[in-house]
Protein backbone atom coordinates (compact mmCIF):
# COMPACT_ATOMS: atom_id res chain seq x y z
CA UNK A 1 0.00 0.00 0.00
CA UNK A 2 2.78 2.37 0.87
CA UNK A 3 4.34 1.66 -2.09
CA UNK A 4 1.29 3.03 -4.16
CA UNK A 5 0.90 5.73 -2.30
CA UNK A 6 4.73 6.75 -2.91
CA UNK A 7 3.75 6.13 -6.97
CA UNK A 8 0.55 8.65 -6.15
CA UNK A 9 3.06 10.89 -5.11
CA UNK A 10 5.82 10.67 -7.33
CA UNK A 11 6.29 14.20 -9.13
CA UNK A 12 6.07 13.63 -12.89
CA UNK A 13 9.20 14.14 -14.81
CA UNK A 14 8.88 17.20 -16.65
CA UNK A 15 10.10 17.53 -20.38
CA UNK A 16 13.68 19.82 -20.59
CA UNK A 17 12.81 23.79 -20.90
CA UNK A 18 13.50 24.34 -24.68
CA UNK A 19 16.51 26.33 -23.51
CA UNK A 20 18.06 23.46 -22.07
CA UNK A 21 17.34 21.35 -25.53
CA UNK A 22 19.01 24.03 -27.56
CA UNK A 23 21.93 23.86 -24.88
CA UNK A 24 22.34 20.04 -25.43
CA UNK A 25 22.12 20.36 -29.30
CA UNK A 26 25.12 22.85 -29.18
CA UNK A 27 26.83 20.51 -26.64
CA UNK A 28 26.37 17.44 -29.35
CA UNK A 29 27.20 19.67 -32.24
CA UNK A 30 30.50 20.81 -30.35
CA UNK A 31 31.17 17.25 -29.62
CA UNK A 32 30.72 16.03 -33.39
CA UNK A 33 33.54 18.49 -33.93
CA UNK A 34 35.62 16.62 -32.43
CA UNK A 35 34.22 13.31 -33.72
CA UNK A 36 33.31 14.09 -37.91
CA UNK A 37 36.06 15.18 -40.29
CA UNK A 38 35.88 18.50 -40.95
CA UNK A 39 35.42 19.40 -44.87
CA UNK A 40 34.75 22.64 -47.26
CA UNK A 41 33.47 23.28 -50.72
CA UNK A 42 35.03 26.30 -52.61
CA UNK A 43 33.40 29.21 -53.31
CA UNK A 44 32.44 30.52 -56.59
CA UNK A 45 30.19 33.05 -58.33
CA UNK A 46 27.12 31.94 -60.33
CA UNK A 47 25.08 34.30 -62.06
CA UNK A 48 26.38 37.34 -59.66
CA UNK A 49 25.58 35.19 -56.57
CA UNK A 50 28.61 33.43 -54.47
CA UNK A 51 27.81 29.45 -53.71
CA UNK A 52 29.20 26.38 -53.81
CA UNK A 53 31.24 24.80 -56.18
CA UNK A 54 29.62 21.43 -56.28
CA UNK A 55 32.97 19.98 -57.45
CA UNK A 56 34.92 20.96 -55.03
CA UNK A 57 34.41 19.15 -51.76
CA UNK A 58 37.35 18.40 -49.41
CA UNK A 59 38.61 17.45 -45.91
CA UNK A 60 40.69 19.71 -44.74
CA UNK A 61 42.28 20.09 -40.65
CA UNK A 62 40.34 19.69 -38.35
CA UNK A 63 39.39 22.53 -35.98
CA UNK A 64 37.56 21.20 -32.64
CA UNK A 65 35.57 23.68 -30.50
CA UNK A 66 36.89 23.39 -27.35
CA UNK A 67 35.55 24.28 -23.92
CA UNK A 68 35.24 27.87 -23.77
CA UNK A 69 34.70 28.54 -27.07
CA UNK A 70 31.74 26.34 -27.01
CA UNK A 71 30.42 28.69 -24.33
CA UNK A 72 31.44 31.40 -26.33
CA UNK A 73 29.09 30.40 -29.27
CA UNK A 74 26.13 31.61 -27.00
CA UNK A 75 27.05 35.58 -27.07
CA UNK A 76 28.56 35.01 -30.55
CA UNK A 77 25.02 34.05 -31.95
CA UNK A 78 23.42 36.56 -30.23
CA UNK A 79 25.86 38.93 -32.14
CA UNK A 80 25.07 37.21 -35.25
CA UNK A 81 21.25 37.40 -34.90
CA UNK A 82 21.52 40.82 -33.32
CA UNK A 83 19.83 42.80 -35.92
CA UNK A 84 16.84 39.71 -35.84
CA UNK A 85 17.01 40.54 -32.06
CA UNK A 86 16.77 43.71 -31.94
CA UNK A 87 13.44 43.50 -34.86
CA UNK A 88 11.87 41.43 -32.39
CA UNK A 89 12.48 43.86 -29.32
CA UNK A 90 11.30 46.93 -31.09
CA UNK A 91 7.92 45.40 -32.90
CA UNK A 92 7.36 43.34 -29.82
CA UNK A 93 7.36 46.53 -27.74
CA UNK A 94 5.15 48.42 -29.70
CA UNK A 95 2.28 45.45 -30.43
CA UNK A 96 2.37 45.30 -26.69
CA UNK A 97 1.85 48.78 -26.09
CA UNK A 98 -0.97 48.65 -29.21
CA UNK A 99 -2.41 45.31 -27.34
CA UNK A 100 -2.63 47.38 -23.88
CA UNK A 101 -4.89 50.06 -25.69
CA UNK A 102 -7.36 47.29 -26.52
CA UNK A 103 -8.67 48.33 -29.67
CA UNK A 104 -7.96 44.75 -30.80
CA UNK A 105 -9.72 42.98 -28.45
CA UNK A 106 -12.60 45.37 -28.73
CA UNK A 107 -12.96 44.85 -32.42
CA UNK A 108 -13.16 41.19 -31.64
CA UNK A 109 -15.73 41.60 -29.09
CA UNK A 110 -17.76 43.98 -31.27
CA UNK A 111 -17.74 41.17 -34.08
CA UNK A 112 -18.55 38.09 -31.99
CA UNK A 113 -21.99 39.89 -31.20
CA UNK A 114 -22.86 40.60 -34.48
CA UNK A 115 -21.94 37.20 -35.91
CA UNK A 116 -22.40 35.08 -32.97
CA UNK A 117 -21.76 31.23 -33.02
CA UNK A 118 -19.59 31.38 -36.08
CA UNK A 119 -17.20 34.64 -34.80
CA UNK A 120 -14.45 32.43 -34.04
CA UNK A 121 -14.04 30.12 -36.17
CA UNK A 122 -14.26 32.97 -39.01
CA UNK A 123 -12.05 35.57 -36.95
CA UNK A 124 -9.04 32.29 -36.82
CA UNK A 125 -10.14 31.66 -40.53
CA UNK A 126 -9.44 35.42 -40.88
CA UNK A 127 -6.23 35.38 -39.19
CA UNK A 128 -4.66 32.28 -40.53
CA UNK A 129 -5.21 33.51 -44.28
CA UNK A 130 -3.54 37.17 -43.63
CA UNK A 131 -0.54 35.57 -42.08
CA UNK A 132 -0.40 32.73 -44.80
CA UNK A 133 -0.03 35.55 -46.73
CA UNK A 134 2.60 37.47 -45.18
CA UNK A 135 4.79 34.52 -44.99
CA UNK A 136 4.08 33.48 -48.63
CA UNK A 137 4.56 36.99 -50.30
CA UNK A 138 7.10 39.22 -48.05
CA UNK A 139 8.64 36.34 -46.74
CA UNK A 140 8.32 37.49 -43.10
CA UNK A 141 9.24 34.42 -41.27
CA UNK A 142 10.72 35.79 -37.77
CA UNK A 143 8.54 39.08 -38.51
CA UNK A 144 5.69 37.34 -37.11
CA UNK A 145 6.82 36.61 -33.71
CA UNK A 146 5.73 39.96 -31.86
CA UNK A 147 2.26 39.35 -33.67
CA UNK A 148 2.11 35.81 -30.95
CA UNK A 149 0.82 37.36 -27.75
CA UNK A 150 -1.73 39.04 -30.11
CA UNK A 151 -3.23 35.67 -31.55
CA UNK A 152 -2.63 33.85 -27.99
CA UNK A 153 -4.61 36.85 -26.19
CA UNK A 154 -7.33 36.51 -29.33
CA UNK A 155 -7.65 32.77 -28.86
CA UNK A 156 -8.21 32.84 -25.08
CA UNK A 157 -10.74 35.24 -25.49
CA UNK A 158 -12.92 33.49 -28.04
CA UNK A 159 -12.53 30.58 -25.78
CA UNK A 160 -10.04 28.52 -27.12
CA UNK A 161 -6.43 27.93 -25.91
CA UNK A 162 -2.55 29.12 -26.11
CA UNK A 163 -1.91 26.20 -28.55
CA UNK A 164 -4.65 27.79 -31.17
CA UNK A 165 -3.23 31.16 -30.01
CA UNK A 166 0.31 30.29 -31.79
CA UNK A 167 -0.73 28.25 -34.41
CA UNK A 168 -3.19 30.69 -36.01
CA UNK A 169 0.23 32.94 -36.19
CA UNK A 170 3.19 30.89 -36.69
CA UNK A 171 1.97 27.87 -38.37
CA UNK A 172 -0.02 29.83 -40.94
CA UNK A 173 3.35 32.34 -41.44
CA UNK A 174 5.69 29.01 -41.78
CA UNK A 175 3.22 27.61 -44.64
CA UNK A 176 3.28 30.71 -46.03
CA UNK A 177 6.81 30.84 -46.33
CA UNK A 178 7.28 26.89 -47.16
CA UNK A 179 4.61 27.67 -50.46
CA UNK A 180 6.75 30.73 -51.48
CA UNK A 181 5.40 32.55 -54.30
CA UNK A 182 7.66 35.02 -54.12
CA UNK A 183 9.92 34.00 -51.19
CA UNK A 184 12.68 36.34 -51.73
CA UNK A 185 15.36 34.24 -49.52
CA UNK A 186 13.89 30.72 -50.29
CA UNK A 187 12.96 30.69 -53.98
CA UNK A 188 14.29 33.90 -55.19
CA UNK A 189 18.42 32.88 -53.83
CA UNK A 190 17.94 29.53 -55.63
CA UNK A 191 16.66 30.57 -58.91
CA UNK A 192 19.27 33.25 -58.87
CA UNK A 193 21.44 30.62 -58.43
CA UNK A 194 20.05 27.71 -61.30
CA UNK A 195 19.84 30.88 -64.09
CA UNK A 196 15.88 31.16 -63.77
CA UNK A 197 14.12 34.10 -64.38
CA UNK A 198 13.11 36.05 -60.52
CA UNK A 199 9.71 33.72 -59.38
CA UNK A 200 9.17 32.22 -62.68
CA UNK A 201 6.96 29.55 -61.93
CA UNK A 202 4.68 31.37 -59.64
CA UNK A 203 1.56 29.64 -60.51
CA UNK A 204 2.48 26.14 -59.51
CA UNK A 205 3.24 27.83 -56.17
CA UNK A 206 0.24 29.38 -55.71
CA UNK A 207 -1.54 26.49 -55.92
CA UNK A 208 0.85 24.58 -53.45
CA UNK A 209 -0.26 27.73 -51.49
CA UNK A 210 -4.28 27.49 -51.82
CA UNK A 211 -3.34 23.60 -50.95
CA UNK A 212 -1.15 23.68 -47.99
CA UNK A 213 -2.92 26.14 -46.81
CA UNK A 214 -6.39 24.95 -46.62
CA UNK A 215 -4.82 21.71 -45.02
CA UNK A 216 -3.45 24.10 -42.18
CA UNK A 217 -6.82 26.23 -41.10
CA UNK A 218 -8.32 22.52 -41.68
CA UNK A 219 -6.33 21.28 -38.95
CA UNK A 220 -5.91 24.41 -36.72
CA UNK A 221 -9.52 24.85 -36.76
CA UNK A 222 -10.36 21.20 -36.26
CA UNK A 223 -8.09 21.74 -32.81
CA UNK A 224 -9.60 24.39 -31.82
CA UNK A 225 -13.08 23.58 -32.12
CA UNK A 226 -12.52 20.55 -30.22
CA UNK A 227 -10.99 22.28 -27.45
CA UNK A 228 -13.67 25.13 -27.19
CA UNK A 229 -16.10 22.05 -26.66
CA UNK A 230 -14.36 20.06 -24.31
CA UNK A 231 -11.00 21.94 -22.70
CA UNK A 232 -9.68 18.70 -21.24
CA UNK A 233 -9.02 18.20 -24.91
CA UNK A 234 -5.96 20.48 -25.44
CA UNK A 235 -2.39 19.84 -24.82
CA UNK A 236 -1.58 22.35 -22.34
CA UNK A 237 -5.42 21.39 -20.17
CA UNK A 238 -5.04 22.37 -16.60
CA UNK A 239 -2.00 25.18 -17.09
CA UNK A 240 -2.57 28.89 -16.14
CA UNK A 241 -2.77 31.26 -18.53
CA UNK A 242 -4.88 34.33 -16.64
CA UNK A 243 -1.86 36.69 -16.77
CA UNK A 244 -2.15 36.02 -20.61
CA UNK A 245 -6.09 37.29 -20.64
CA UNK A 246 -7.76 40.36 -19.66
CA UNK A 247 -10.74 39.39 -17.34
CA UNK A 248 -12.54 42.90 -18.64
CA UNK A 249 -12.13 41.41 -22.82
CA UNK A 250 -15.94 41.22 -22.61
CA UNK A 251 -16.66 45.08 -21.25
CA UNK A 252 -14.45 46.39 -24.19
CA UNK A 253 -16.04 48.82 -26.09
CA UNK A 254 -15.16 49.65 -29.78
CA UNK A 255 -14.86 53.48 -29.33
CA UNK A 256 -13.77 55.86 -31.90
CA UNK A 257 -10.20 55.90 -30.28
CA UNK A 258 -9.79 52.62 -30.78
CA UNK A 259 -11.77 52.28 -34.22
CA UNK A 260 -8.84 55.26 -35.04
CA UNK A 261 -6.21 52.82 -33.49
CA UNK A 262 -7.39 49.93 -35.37
CA UNK A 263 -6.91 51.63 -38.98
CA UNK A 264 -3.44 53.15 -38.38
CA UNK A 265 -2.39 49.32 -36.91
CA UNK A 266 -4.18 47.74 -40.38
CA UNK A 267 -2.50 50.71 -42.39
CA UNK A 268 1.12 50.30 -41.01
CA UNK A 269 1.21 46.68 -41.70
CA UNK A 270 -0.03 47.60 -45.12
CA UNK A 271 2.93 49.81 -45.19
CA UNK A 272 5.51 47.10 -43.99
CA UNK A 273 4.32 44.30 -46.24
CA UNK A 274 4.28 47.03 -49.85
CA UNK A 275 7.56 48.66 -47.98
CA UNK A 276 9.31 45.16 -48.46
CA UNK A 277 8.07 44.35 -51.51
CA UNK A 278 8.49 47.37 -53.21
CA UNK A 279 10.80 49.42 -51.39
CA UNK A 280 13.12 46.76 -50.44
CA UNK A 281 12.85 48.07 -46.81
CA UNK A 282 14.77 45.52 -44.29
CA UNK A 283 14.39 44.44 -40.81
CA UNK A 284 15.25 48.06 -39.24
CA UNK A 285 12.63 49.82 -41.87
CA UNK A 286 9.84 47.76 -40.33
CA UNK A 287 10.70 48.09 -36.64
CA UNK A 288 10.84 51.94 -37.46
CA UNK A 289 7.59 51.58 -38.62
CA UNK A 290 5.87 49.64 -36.20
CA UNK A 291 7.67 51.76 -33.49
CA UNK A 292 5.91 54.92 -35.15
CA UNK A 293 2.59 53.05 -35.33
CA UNK A 294 2.96 52.41 -31.61
CA UNK A 295 3.61 56.02 -30.06
CA UNK A 296 0.77 57.17 -32.53
CA UNK A 297 -2.09 54.47 -31.05
CA UNK A 298 -0.50 55.67 -27.59
CA UNK A 299 -1.28 59.37 -28.14
CA UNK A 300 -4.36 58.73 -30.07
CA UNK A 301 -5.57 56.25 -27.13
CA UNK A 302 -5.03 59.32 -24.89
CA UNK A 303 -1.81 57.79 -23.14
CA UNK A 304 0.64 59.90 -20.79
CA UNK A 305 4.04 59.62 -21.63
CA UNK A 306 4.87 57.53 -19.15
CA UNK A 307 2.60 55.32 -19.87
CA UNK A 308 3.35 54.86 -23.36
CA UNK A 309 7.05 54.07 -22.13
CA UNK A 310 5.75 51.57 -19.74
CA UNK A 311 3.47 49.86 -22.39
CA UNK A 312 6.49 50.02 -24.80
CA UNK A 313 8.93 48.45 -21.99
CA UNK A 314 6.21 45.84 -21.28
CA UNK A 315 5.34 44.72 -24.67
CA UNK A 316 9.40 44.15 -25.30
CA UNK A 317 9.48 42.44 -22.06
CA UNK A 318 7.21 39.86 -23.18
CA UNK A 319 9.30 38.75 -26.27
CA UNK A 320 12.44 39.00 -24.41
CA UNK A 321 12.65 35.33 -24.03
CA UNK A 322 11.66 34.71 -27.57
CA UNK A 323 14.49 36.93 -29.02
CA UNK A 324 16.99 35.35 -26.75
CA UNK A 325 15.91 31.52 -28.30
CA UNK A 326 17.08 33.46 -31.75
CA UNK A 327 20.63 34.06 -30.54
CA UNK A 328 20.95 30.58 -28.65
CA UNK A 329 19.85 28.87 -32.21
CA UNK A 330 22.30 31.08 -34.18
CA UNK A 331 25.19 29.51 -31.85
CA UNK A 332 24.45 25.84 -32.78
CA UNK A 333 25.34 27.35 -36.56
CA UNK A 334 28.77 29.18 -35.64
CA UNK A 335 29.81 25.83 -33.50
CA UNK A 336 29.50 24.27 -36.62
CA UNK A 337 31.03 26.51 -38.89
CA UNK A 338 33.90 27.04 -36.73
CA UNK A 339 34.43 22.85 -36.54
CA UNK A 340 33.38 23.33 -40.31
CA UNK A 341 31.66 19.94 -40.01
CA UNK A 342 28.44 21.95 -41.74
CA UNK A 343 29.80 20.63 -45.17
CA UNK A 344 30.72 17.65 -44.48
CA UNK A 345 27.25 17.06 -43.32
CA UNK A 346 25.85 18.44 -46.48
CA UNK A 347 28.20 16.29 -48.07
CA UNK A 348 26.72 13.09 -46.76
CA UNK A 349 23.03 13.40 -46.91
CA UNK A 350 23.29 14.77 -50.59
CA UNK A 351 25.74 11.68 -51.27
CA UNK A 352 22.60 9.49 -50.64
CA UNK A 353 20.37 11.09 -53.25
CA UNK A 354 22.67 10.35 -55.79
CA UNK A 355 21.57 7.67 -58.31
CA UNK A 356 18.84 6.99 -57.15
CA UNK A 357 15.54 6.87 -59.95
CA UNK A 358 13.94 9.76 -61.51
CA UNK A 359 11.10 9.48 -59.93
CA UNK A 360 11.59 9.34 -56.69
CA UNK A 361 14.75 12.21 -56.56
CA UNK A 362 12.53 14.89 -55.77
CA UNK A 363 11.15 13.12 -53.18
CA UNK A 364 14.16 12.14 -51.74
CA UNK A 365 15.33 15.89 -52.12
CA UNK A 366 12.61 16.67 -50.22
CA UNK A 367 13.54 14.54 -46.98
CA UNK A 368 17.54 15.95 -47.58
CA UNK A 369 16.64 19.66 -46.99
CA UNK A 370 14.17 18.43 -44.31
CA UNK A 371 17.30 16.43 -42.31
CA UNK A 372 19.66 19.61 -43.40
CA UNK A 373 16.98 22.43 -42.28
CA UNK A 374 18.10 20.70 -38.39
CA UNK A 375 21.37 21.62 -39.12
CA UNK A 376 21.10 24.87 -41.55
CA UNK A 377 17.77 26.82 -40.15
CA UNK A 378 18.05 29.42 -42.83
CA UNK A 379 16.27 29.32 -46.09
CA UNK A 380 18.86 31.69 -48.41
CA UNK A 381 21.91 29.67 -46.41
CA UNK A 382 20.79 26.24 -47.38
CA UNK A 383 20.05 27.60 -51.00
CA UNK A 384 23.47 28.47 -51.62
CA UNK A 385 25.06 25.68 -50.04
CA UNK A 386 22.62 22.91 -51.73
CA UNK A 387 20.88 23.78 -54.59
CA UNK A 388 24.67 24.50 -56.61
CA UNK A 389 24.59 20.76 -55.95
CA UNK A 390 21.47 19.61 -56.08
CA UNK A 391 20.70 21.14 -59.29
CA UNK A 392 23.38 19.73 -62.01
CA UNK A 393 22.75 16.31 -60.04
CA UNK A 394 19.38 16.21 -60.78
CA UNK A 395 19.19 17.84 -64.33
CA UNK A 396 21.14 14.34 -64.87
CA UNK A 397 18.62 12.25 -64.15
CA UNK A 398 15.77 14.63 -66.05
CA UNK A 399 13.71 16.72 -62.94
CA UNK A 400 14.17 20.73 -63.42
CA UNK A 401 15.82 23.00 -61.80
CA UNK A 402 11.80 24.43 -60.66
CA UNK A 403 11.50 21.41 -59.49
CA UNK A 404 14.38 21.16 -57.78
CA UNK A 405 13.69 24.36 -55.92
CA UNK A 406 10.21 23.67 -55.05
CA UNK A 407 11.55 20.46 -53.01
CA UNK A 408 13.76 22.64 -51.43
CA UNK A 409 11.29 25.58 -50.50
CA UNK A 410 8.95 22.33 -48.99
CA UNK A 411 11.74 20.66 -46.90
CA UNK A 412 13.26 23.81 -45.58
CA UNK A 413 9.77 25.69 -44.69
CA UNK A 414 7.62 22.91 -43.27
CA UNK A 415 10.39 21.57 -41.16
CA UNK A 416 10.44 25.02 -39.28
CA UNK A 417 7.57 23.59 -37.48
CA UNK A 418 9.19 20.65 -35.88
CA UNK A 419 13.06 21.15 -35.23
CA UNK A 420 14.75 22.86 -32.01
CA UNK A 421 17.06 24.25 -33.80
CA UNK A 422 14.68 26.86 -35.48
CA UNK A 423 15.15 29.78 -33.15
CA UNK A 424 11.74 31.42 -33.97
CA UNK A 425 9.60 28.26 -33.05
CA UNK A 426 11.11 28.36 -29.87
CA UNK A 427 10.37 32.02 -29.56
CA UNK A 428 6.36 31.61 -30.05
CA UNK A 429 6.78 28.56 -27.71
CA UNK A 430 8.80 30.50 -24.88
CA UNK A 431 6.16 33.18 -25.19
CA UNK A 432 3.18 30.71 -24.49
CA UNK A 433 4.94 28.49 -22.00
CA UNK A 434 4.17 25.33 -24.25
CA UNK A 435 6.87 22.80 -23.62
CA UNK A 436 8.44 21.65 -27.06
CA UNK A 437 7.45 17.82 -26.40
CA UNK A 438 3.64 18.56 -26.06
CA UNK A 439 4.02 21.12 -29.29
CA UNK A 440 5.53 18.45 -31.49
CA UNK A 441 2.72 16.16 -30.08
CA UNK A 442 0.21 19.09 -31.62
CA UNK A 443 1.69 19.46 -34.77
CA UNK A 444 3.51 16.31 -35.77
CA UNK A 445 -0.02 15.14 -37.31
CA UNK A 446 -0.12 17.76 -39.63
CA UNK A 447 3.73 17.47 -40.38
CA UNK A 448 2.52 14.11 -41.65
CA UNK A 449 -0.59 15.24 -43.70
CA UNK A 450 1.57 18.30 -44.79
CA UNK A 451 4.29 16.56 -46.36
CA UNK A 452 2.00 13.67 -47.80
CA UNK A 453 0.40 16.88 -50.07
CA UNK A 454 4.00 18.44 -50.62
CA UNK A 455 5.00 14.79 -51.60
CA UNK A 456 2.09 14.68 -54.32
CA UNK A 457 2.71 18.19 -55.61
CA UNK A 458 6.37 17.43 -56.14
CA UNK A 459 5.28 14.22 -58.03
CA UNK A 460 3.08 15.87 -60.15
CA UNK A 461 5.04 18.71 -61.12
CA UNK A 462 7.53 16.36 -62.91
CA UNK A 463 4.46 14.93 -64.77
CA UNK A 464 3.56 17.91 -65.78
CA UNK A 465 6.94 19.25 -66.63
CA UNK A 466 7.64 21.84 -64.42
Amino acid sequence: MSMESNKKVKKKREFPHAFVILFAILALMTILTWVLPAGQYDMVEVNGVSAVDPDSFHYVENTPVGFFDFFKAIPLGIQNGIALICMILTIGASIGLIDSTGAIRAALVSLTKKLGDKSGRIVLAGMMIFFLCIGAFPSMLEGSIPFVPIGVAVALMLGYDVVTGVAIVFVADIVGWAAGPTNLYTVGNAQSIGGLELFSGIGYRMLSLVVLGAIAIWFVLRYAERVKRDPSKGIMYGEDYSDLKSASDAQLEFTLRRKLILVVFVVTIILVVYGSLEWGWGLFDMAAMYLICGIACGLIAGFSGGKIADGLLAGAQSVFIAAMAIGLARGISIVMDNGQITYTIVHALVNLVAGLPAAITGVAMLVVQTVLNFFIPSGSSQALVTMPILMPMAEIVGISKQMTILSFQFGDGLSNLGFPTMGALIACLSYARIPFNKWFKFILPFLGIAYAACAVLIVISSFIGY
